[in-house]
């Protein structure tokens, strides 16, 4: 699909009944897989990247470079602008991914690239555990045995073998990528709302919009409060508060064309024709594509700031199998309400006009059965 081209404009352009645009599966799963991928090896070039440099400021001229860009491609897509009285919606959101990116990047300046990827998959959890305790979401036994597991993985990548010392860099970065999940999954559910009102794409963009202003504040008190700016750049050479190091310049690239837009947009389309579990499923490639490329940088020399893993990144895996139980059970739950509606509509319309080939073919009918339903059944 073309992203220049309005998605209700290249809709009303089909003929009355013809089938809308789906591709081959292969090419869904490839964009989802690149996308993560392109996540775990920014982490690595990351790492690389804030070597002797400010990380505040790192992230400062990525969101300032990554946040109108976004802005420029969701208005060609959706030609949407927000609403002065939504404002704050969007300094919430703003808020969680500038909490997200700060933690994230001051993180990996601390400790280990490889680790920060560890994390990542947790945050689909956090989701989780977050909207059952406000309510969106049921507990069941799986989700919370899930839940426990995934935590109990996260305080192993955590605790074992880190310097539990006051000062440590380890510890803290640790802590720091715990709230850099946080943030994230923060984000997910207060932007949620939103959706019902604007498209994921403006949500995203001019959240990003907010958080560069957060972040644009935060690097002028960190370079003006030295006992801050000694605790996130203690390698930066005296006088370059306010210097980018010709060594940053590929990484920031990398973070503002590829992390920042290419993998967003390769989710943003993928999340399109595939299911949440199959995206969710896919995350366990960040830690291991992250892994793979601090081995083989090492492993030719190149090894600047990069450190291999200890046996704390074991605890990925507690994550990855609490991930696997709440993705089961949210799948097996989305199931059975597919069911509740099919019965529901079957009741309305008849048996014999939800049946066909083996597989239930929804009508216009239907469909406005179905609206009906899921208006009624289905409002947050």
């Amino acid at each position: 699909e073309g992203m220049g081209v309005p998605e209700a404009a290249s809709e009303a352009a089909a003929p009355a009944g013809a089938p809308k645009y789906k591709p081959k599966a292969w090419v869904v799963h490839l964009a989802l897989i690149t996308a993560q991928i392109i996540f775990g090896g920014g982490s690595v070039v990351g790492k690389l990247g804030v070597d002797k440099f400010n990380p505040i400021l790192f992230a400062l001229i990525r969101e300032g470079c990554a946040g109108p860009i976004l802005c420029v491609l969701a208005y060609c897509k959706d030609r949407t602008l927000p609403s002065p009285k939504h404002l704050w919606w969007f300094l919430i959101t703003g808020l969680f991914i500038f909490s997200n990116q700060l933690f994230f990047i001051i993180g990996i300046k601390l400790s280990n690239a490889v680790v920060g990827s560890a994390w990542q998959p947790s945050q689909a959890v956090m989701v989780t555990a977050i909207a059952i305790a406000i309510g969106w979401e049921k507990a069941t036994v799986m989700k919370i045995l899930g839940i426990l597991i995934a935590f109990g993985g996260a305080v192993f990548i955590v605790f074992f073998g880190s310097q539990l010392k006051e000062g440590s860099s380890e510890l803290a970065g640790n802590i720091l990528y715990f709230f850099n999940c946080l943030g994230t999954a923060m984000y997910v559910i207060c932007s949620k709302p939103m959706m019902k009102t604007y498209p994921a794409m403006s949500v995203t963009a001019w959240s990003y919009i907010m958080a560069s202003i957060m972040m644009a504040v935060s690097c002028l008190v960190a370079n003006n409060v030295h006992q801050i700016y000694d605790f996130v750049c203690s390698d930066c050479p005296s006088g370059s508060k306010w210097s980018v190091p010709k060594s940053a310049i590929f990484a920031l690239t990398y973070w503002i064309l590829l992390t920042s837009i290419a993998s967003y947009l390769l989710m943003t389309w993928g999340n399109k024709y595939a299911d949440a579990s199959l995206v969710l499923a896919y995350t366990p490639l960040q830690p291991a594509t992250s892994a793979i490329l601090s081995f083989v940088l090492i492993a030719a020399g190149y090894k600047g700031s990069l450190q291999q893993p200890g046996l704390n990144i074991l605890g990925v895996v507690g994550i990855f199998i609490g991930l696997a139980l709440v993705v089961y059970d949210s799948r097996k739950t989305h199931a059975k309400e597919k069911e509740v509606e099919y019965l529901k509509v079957s009741s309305v319309v008849g048996e014999s006009e939800v049946k066909g080939a083996g597989s239930v073919q929804v009508s216009s009918e239907i469909d406005g059965k179905m609206d009906e339903f899921n208006d009624i059944d289905h409002h947050d």
